[in-house]
């Protein structure tokens, strides 16, 4: 199933909004047709809505299948997240409001502790993606950064016991959290690796898999009386592994981990190139936890809860614009670099159209919405999500110019604006919610959105002004000088 839609997603002519969707849920057989044809077949009738917004999508688009990539993306990652939102709802109605914050705090403080093994797999992608065609680099890429994962697996476990002391945590909390240093490894190693050789539809059914399997055993348990933040907290971990024992008999994942191919002096060029992204990871993992953090500790786990449950919610805003950002990634590391600014353009473009209809849902249904998803047992619930979208909606278009840079091997800046929302976030809560509680920590939060955007922004104009050149082949190069010395 999967090498057969790995084929299909390196189709890039042509191709409508509407066949991208064909593909990623359907999964039958692609034969694009314009949109035009499509009209005047059906004997001059007017196109429909639908099919208006297709075509204006097609326009914003840059060429290339970035639109039919994004849609895969976006639908599979949607409905992936969907069901990932499902256990959300499901955890915070099978637990009690203050079990479910302990829940959203031990998320949080993985975040932190997994800070190494999330950070490495992301450069992966863009090395696959620029040796397309060329297996033999691929694997060799491939399997030194699955080494330097191996060993960063046993760093972060390590470095949790100070934390687990620091924070509290009990040994159930503790044991939960490994579960998901291990399942965040697999997930994002395996997401990535897929990413990188363009096999979008695998990668989110990989995905969907792993959310399907969390939220069954949640309900099985809570059925058998089972019902604790500790054990919701493992099997969220777990079910990466589980969805992985699932997919890899049935679609292997189409790289070779060779022995022989992994050299210290790779190694190092690896864990010399993830070095930014490591720190950007530091960034966010504070930045994206900080704020329900602030609210756990300044105010109380009941206004944690109901602040995470808002927080789940708004990030189904920035879905779309993630989705095209995940494309993107691999696209800017094989194109030529006097073709990035007008690229970028287009992608700005088609990202603001894609992310302004669900933002705009939250910002005037909202109050309903959280009414209808959770009930009376969350009343605040409502009180911080429509600035938590427009935060959501702000980072959405962040990664799009984030996606960019890392697929040209520019990693510095990710980390640099990351860091500088971050402190925006920090700071503006510390005041915020001791006075005006889950609006301050939304406030903050967005404060944060914004400061990333302005800051990445800024570095984009300047970079386009100075032709930038992709620094991948750079490090590869940096690395043989090195051996041959």
């Amino acid at each position: 199933m999967a090498p057969d839609a790995g084929r299909r997603d390196r189709r890039r002519e042509g191709g409508s909004l509407e066949a991208a969707v064909g593909l990623g849920v359907g999964g039958g057989p692609l034969m694009p047709v314009p949109a035009d044809r499509r009209w005047a077949n059906q004997g001059g009738a007017s196109p429909s809505a639908g099919g208006r917004l297709a075509g204006a999508l097609s326009r914003l688009a840059p060429q290339g299948g970035l639109l039919r990539s994004s849609a895969i993306l976006f639908f599979g990652g949607s409905l992936a997240r969907a069901v990932g939102f499902l256990f959300s709802v499901a955890a915070a109605r099978l637990l009690q409001p203050g079990d479910y914050g302990l829940l959203a705090y031990g998320l949080a403080i993985v975040g932190f502790a997994s800070i190494l093994i999330t950070s490495a797999p992301s450069g992966l992608a863009a090395f696959l993606a620029r040796y397309q065609g060329n297996p033999r680099q691929q694997e060799i890429h491939f399997s030194n950064w699955i080494a330097v994962i191996s060993v960063l697996i046993a760093v972060s476990a390590i470095l949790m016991l100070p934390i687990a002391a620091i924070a509290r945590l009990s040994g159930a909390m503790l044991l939960g959290i490994i579960a998901n240093l291990l399942g965040l490894a697999v997930l994002q190693t395996y997401r990535e690796a897929q990413r990188g050789l363009e096999r979008f539809a695998a990668m989110v059914i990989f995905y969907l898999l792993a959310n399907v399997i969390q939220l069954v055993a949640v309900i099985v348990l809570a059925l058998l009386g089972q019902r604790s933040a500790a054990l919701f907290l493992t099997v969220y971990g777990l079910s990466s592994l589980a969805a992985l024992a699932v997919v890899q008999p049935l679609a292997p994942l189409a790289l070779r981990f060779v022995r022989d191919t992994v050299e210290l002096q790779h190694m190092i060029a690896v864990a010399r190139f993830i070095q930014p992204l490591v720190l950007q990871t530091v960034f966010f993992a504070v930045w994206i936890g900080a704020d329900l953090i602030l609210v756990q500790r300044l105010m109380s786990s009941d206004a944690a809860g109901n602040y995470a449950a808002a927080k789940a919610l708004g990030n189904a805003v920035y879905l779309a614009p993630s989705a095209v950002s995940g494309v993107v990634i691999t696209r800017v590391s094989r194109m030529p670099e006097i073709s990035i600014g007008a690229f970028l353009l287009r992608v700005m473009a088609l990202g603001t159209a894609v992310t302004l209809p669900l933002l705009i849902v939250f910002l005037v249904l909202g109050q309903q919405l959280t009414a209808l998803i959770f009930g009376n047992r969350y009343p605040h619930v409502s009180d911080p999500l429509a600035l938590i979208a427009v935060g959501m909606a702000i980072y959405g278009l962040y990664l799009l110019l984030s996606g960019a840079w890392r697929g040209m091997g520019r990693l510095a800046i990710d980390a640099w604006a990351t860091g500088a929302g971050t402190v925006m976030t920090v700071g503006l809560g510390l005041v915020l919610v001791p006075r005006i509680g889950l609006i301050g920590a939304a406030g903050a939060f967005s404060a944060g959105s914004v400061t990333q955007l302005l800051t990445i922004g800024a570095y984009t104009l300047w970079a386009l002004s100075n032709r930038p050149t992709s620094r991948l082949d750079e490090v590869m190069a940096t690395r043989e000088r090195r051996t041959d010395g």
